[in-house]
């Protein structure tokens, strides 16, 4: 039962980060038809800085199940989520301060796929 339940989890994990990197690429992609490079780059960079860390927090986090587990589901949910936020900071940082990406854009991204992480789970909750 517990390891179907850490399935399903998995599962809806790893549809919530492709629809982020799915949309966030829709949107780079757009804005390319519409406006010009360097701010789809800037979109692209904005969520990716979203997706990557949420798709390392669902790995992390998914690594155990089962009563026995039950401290070691604790402990990889904050390990997770933990790394998620340092990740996110930091890659923002580097698009931020490294790259000549507008940061309009990269905020664009950025909102774009937490709003996604926020939506996501709501609209795979009944398939799931």
């Amino acid at each position: 039962m517990t390891q179907a339940l850490n399935a399903v989890g998995k599962k809806l994990a790893g549809k919530v980060v492709g629809t982020q990197f799915i949309v966030v690429l829709i949107a780079a992609l757009v804005t390319i038809a519409v406006s010009n490079t360097q701010s789809a780059l800037g979109i692209l960079c904005g969520g990716l800085t979203v997706v990557i860390p949420s798709a390392l927090f669902a790995l992390i986090a998914f690594r155990h199940a089962g009563a026995r587990a039950n401290q070691k589901v604790v402990q990889s949910f904050f390990l997770g989520e933990g790394v998620k936020l340092l990740l996110t900071a930091v890659l923002l940082t580097i698009a931020l301060l490294v790259t000549n990406l507008y940061p309009v854009w990269l905020l664009v991204g950025f909102v774009i796929a937490v709003t996604m992480q926020w939506i996501a789970p709501v609209l795979f909750l009944k398939s799931t």
